[in-house]
C-alpha cells in the first residue's frame, strides 16, 4: 500500500505550561475536523518521506489518526493511502 503526504492547515495551543497541543486540522477542501483527544506524542517515521517527525496519536471523531510536524519546514501533515 503506497501513502502520499497531505499538508494540513493545523490549529494549534500553546498552553503557559509550554508545548504546543493541535486541536483541530482542516482539510484541504475546508472541512474542519477536531481532535477529542491527544493519546501519544513522539518523535516516529512516516510511511512517507519526511526527516523524523513528531508524530500525535489523534483521535477524530471516535478514530484513531496521525498527525506529523514537520520541524524543518514547521508544517503539519498527515498520510492519505494514494488512489
Amino acid at each position: 500500500m503506497e501513502y502520499e503526504k497531505i499538508y494540513v492547515e493545523t490549529l494549534v495551543r500553546f498552553p503557559a505550561e509550554g508545548g504546543m497541543r493541535p486541536v483541530a486540522v482542516i482539510w484541504e477542501n475546508g472541512s474542519r475536523f477536531e481532535i477529542d483527544r491527544i493519546k501519544f506524542i513522539d518523535r516516529a517515521p512516516a510511511r512517507v518521506s519526511a526527516v523524523l517527525p513528531m508524530r500525535y496519536t489523534c483521535v477524530m471523531g471516535g478514530r484513531e489518526k496521525y498527525l506529523y510536524f514537520e520541524e524543518e519546514g514547521l508544517r503539519w501533515f498527515v498520510e492519505r493511502e494514494r488512489l
